[in-house]
């Protein structure tokens, strides 16, 4: 056996070994497969990759070595793995001919489970090698981004309320801190637009399976897309209720119809740079719809491209990941200028926010169970029990992710969804289908219109459901992502860009109720596609729970 091995690394102060690279080579075998998974668990571990994730990708980098083992068997394995620029990763590359392992039927469950996790293997051939590179996450800490968040509300809320003891000091104060805002609020809208074409675009590509989506998909998408507006149209109905609504006098409601039909007509864009250069939502989805639908027909004589694309997505996927770790500054910097300005309409605002998306999320899971228990004819206490457990992780976690797993097996063994389905549709889904983003979404959109004075006429709420139930399915599942639809939401909308720091701190609170209740609406809407095609277990649905 030709082995090299090559381990750097530094001893921690309190002992043990830092791992910062580790490169050997290995020729291809059942037992190698074995071996060089092993190597990068230990070498991830040490890098302090999630753990969740390294599972995950020991799963896929097995399979995809398997698929390689028979046409590619005795050539040299190179693995590189460790920490670089204080980030986990993994980079395999095999001798041979070129072999995409995505074109291989087997591993598109595996390649769409590490997309809903944010991972990915980029595949390459380079230089006579076929390459897998992934770079997991780092593990979280038990409060994350949220304690972050709320030091910084604490913070600007300390800092704030002193200078506004001290008037002489505060103009200084806003010289400094002003022109920091607007900076970095500049940058994310400069990341957000490509970043919202690409997550639609990619979202489209991932599907891969024209044949599902002809059977059960085309049902499924459907339905999806359907519940989201028709939510969207309900939340903008209650928004009448709720709030004072402008109303135009006369000869200006034919105009404001006139500006309705035009803005339909205007989703379609006169060239292709302009939606990027203002950030317009609708164009963007459009785009990215089209782009993904003609490479998902066209499929392996457009393979170079689509993996030009995932890797220009990966690129800038990461650039709002590294944006979104200076979110708690952008949230400080606002909400101390709001402080030094007029911050009680705005804090005053967020509570209304909370106060109508935490009671209608649990009210929009509640009327999902009880609308499924009458089609299928069960105990509405019965599908409770059964969505419980995966409704409780999503709920603690606010991670769709974190639940996929329980929520697969509840599909499968006590819904009665067949593995096929669910394996296609719940994945699909948590990409294209969040119910409980579209009730927060337009709930901060309404109140902080609201809060700044913004009127709400009917070509508002008409604007806010679209542009809210196309940002919902076009959420990138990455760190920063919400941040990136409120600010092609709010410029949409005309909301000033102070008001992103109030959703981002209510994005924070709200996710964890907003994910719950996606989740388990996802559950009700596949088992009814499931049922509407015939191929639901309605035996193992009305069973008790195993």
């Amino acid at each position: 056996m030709n082995m090299q091995r090559i381990t750097i690394g530094t001893i921690r102060p309190g002992g043990g070994l830092k791992v910062h690279s580790r490169s050997e080579n290995y020729p291809l075998s059942p037992k190698t497969i074995d071996t060089v998974s092993g190597i990068c668990v230990q070498a991830l571990t040490e890098a302090g990759a999630d753990k969740k994730d390294i599972i995950r990708v020991r799963l896929s980098l097995e399979e995809i070595l398997g698929v390689w083992l028979e046409p590619l068997a005795g050539a040299m394995v190179h693995v590189d793995c460790g920490q670089k620029f204080g980030r986990a990763y993994l980079r395999v590359s095999v001798d041979g001919p070129t072999i995409d392992p995505w074109n291989d039927e087997t591993l598109v469950l595996s390649s769409r489970m590490l997309s809903q996790a944010g991972l990915s293997f980029t595949y390459a051939y380079k230089d006579g090698k076929n390459c897998l590179v992934c770079n997991p996450r780092k593990k979280k800490s038990s409060m994350g981004q949220l304690a972050w968040l709320l030091g910084a509300v604490f913070l600007a809320a300390f800092l704030g309320f002193a200078l506004r003891r001290a008037p002489s000091m505060q103009t200084a104060a806003l010289s400094v801190t002003e022109p920091l805002f607007n900076m970095i609020l500049g940058a994310l809208r400069a990341v957000s637009s490509p970043l919202v074409f690409l997550a639609v675009c990619c979202g489209i590509v991932s599907i891969g399976d024209l044949t599902m989506v002809g059977r059960v998909g085309k049902k499924l998408i459907l339905r999806m897309v359907a519940g989201t507006f028709v939510l969207a149209v309900v939340m903008a109905l209650a928004g009448c209720l709720l709030f004072p609504i402008a109303s135009e006098a006369g000869g200006e409601i034919k105009g404001n119809y006139s500006a309705i039909y035009q803005m339909v007509l205007d989703i379609v864009p006169s060239d292709i740079v302009s939606p990027f250069l203002n950030g317009n939502a609708l164009q963007l989805v459009f785009l990215g719809t089209c782009v993904g639908a003609a490479f998902l027909i066209l499929g392996e004589r457009v393979s170079a491209a689509q993996n030009t694309l995932l890797q220009v997505n990966e690129a800038v996927g990461f650039l709002m990941s590294v944006l979104g770790k200076i979110i708690p500054l952008f949230v400080f910097l606002s909400l101390f200028n709001l402080i030094l300005s007029d911050f009680d309409s705005g804090f005053s605002s967020l509570f209304k926010v909370f106060a109508i998306t935490i009671p209608v999320c649990f009210i929009l899971t509640l009327f999902y169970v009880f609308v499924a228990a009458v089609r299928l004819k069960v105990s509405p206490i019965l599908l409770i029990r059964k969505m419980l457990p995966t409704f409780l992780i999503a709920l603690t976690t606010a991670s769709s992710a974190a639940a996929l797993a329980t929520n697969l097996e509840t599909c499968v063994k006590e819904l009665g969804i067949p593995k096929k389905v669910a394996d296609f549709g719940i994945p699909l889904g948590q990409v294209l289908y969040k119910p409980g983003f579209v009730v927060g979404l337009f709930a901060l959109g309404l109140c902080m219109a609201e809060s700044y004075g913004i009127p709400i006429t009917p070509m508002f709420l008409f604007t806010s459901v679209l542009t809210t139930g196309l940002l919902s399915m076009a959420l990138p599942p990455i760190p920063g992502g919400a941040l990136s639809v409120f600010t092609i939401m709010y410029a949409q909308l005309g909301i000033p860009g102070e008001a992103l720091a109030l959703a981002v701190a209510g994005n924070a609170i709200l996710d964890f109720f907003m994910t719950a209740a996606g989740v388990a609406c996802l559950q009700v809407q596949v088992t009814l596609a499931a049922k509407s095609v015939g191929m639901l277990d309605e035996n193992k649905l009305k069973r008790s729970m195993s």
